[in-house]
């Protein structure tokens, strides 16, 4: 169960809306352990700080915390690849399936949009929700600048890529194999694009533009720019944000 010393809430104004971002100030940070001995170190992710800080108190869970790009390459492509073939092999046309999978990729940006604003920024409402929250998302909030957590890691990606691959299936039955490629492929580019945002700017003029609104989702407007890939999203559904330049914002 989760540790006694936060398992109460700080007070707070009757008139407070609860959110993701007073969350810490809500419940105060520290050691959670929602099953002993397994204990998560959350910390304030109001408030971005540098730092390369541990989650976890084993070493093995703490080691599948740390990602690198490579490994989303090695899992994705070949996967991405496989279900378009599957696709084909089923006996969907090339121009057919070209379509699904451009249409995957397109169904990924809505979705890397919904996941984004209301599973990573999910509103906790007590510990247990704190554990998920900073296990999912708060810990990139809290030091954005930890290389080792711009990623999601496969072993969560790929559990949740199972789900939507059934969902799928439910829905659009044998034109399903190449739209989850299409996905995955989406999916691919979304968390790449997402470690280049972090590593700094680029040539590219639409890419700095991509960067700059999520450097500011992370350093003033957490509730606004959730989409990374694309704006679109937030323009749909008017989450987007005057730009701003918080001073703790990375330059490089």
């Amino acid at each position: 169960m989760a540790n006694a010393s936060h398992a109460q809430p700080r007070s707070a104004s009757a008139t407070q809306t609860d959110t993701w971002s007073n969350a810490p100030q809500r419940f105060p940070p520290g050691r959670f352990a929602i099953i002993e001995p397994i204990g998560l170190a959350i910390h304030d992710w109001s408030r971005p700080q540098p730092g390369r800080p541990r989650m976890f108190d084993q070493n093995f869970l703490e080691w599948f915390s740390h990602i690198h790009p490579a490994s989303l390459i090695v899992v994705y492509v070949p996967a991405s690849v496989f279900f378009f073939w599957r696709g084909l092999a089923a006996g969907l046309s090339a121009g057919l399936s070209a379509s699904l999978f451009a249409a995957g990729m397109f169904g990924w940006t809505l979705l890397e949009y919904l996941i984004h604003r209301f599973s990573f920024h999910y509103t906790p409402r007590g510990p247990i929700g704190m554990f998920y929250a900073y296990m999912i998302h708060g810990v990139h909030h809290a030091f954005p600048e930890d290389d080792r957590r711009w990623l999601v890691p496969p072993v969560i990606s790929a559990a949740i890529s199972t789900g939507i691959y059934f969902v799928l299936r439910w829905l659009f039955g044998g034109l399903c194999p190449p739209i989850f490629a299409g996905g995955l492929l989406g999916y691919l580019a979304y968390d790449l694009s997402h470690y280049a945002m972090h590593r700094g700017p680029s040539r590219f003029e639409l890419f700095n533009v991509l960067r700059r609104r999520h450097m500011q989702h992370h350093y003033s407007t957490p509730e606004r720019w959730y989409g990374v890939s694309t704006p679109l999203w937030d323009y749909v559904f008017r989450t987007t944000a005057p730009a701003r330049r918080d001073p703790g914002t990375k330059s490089r």
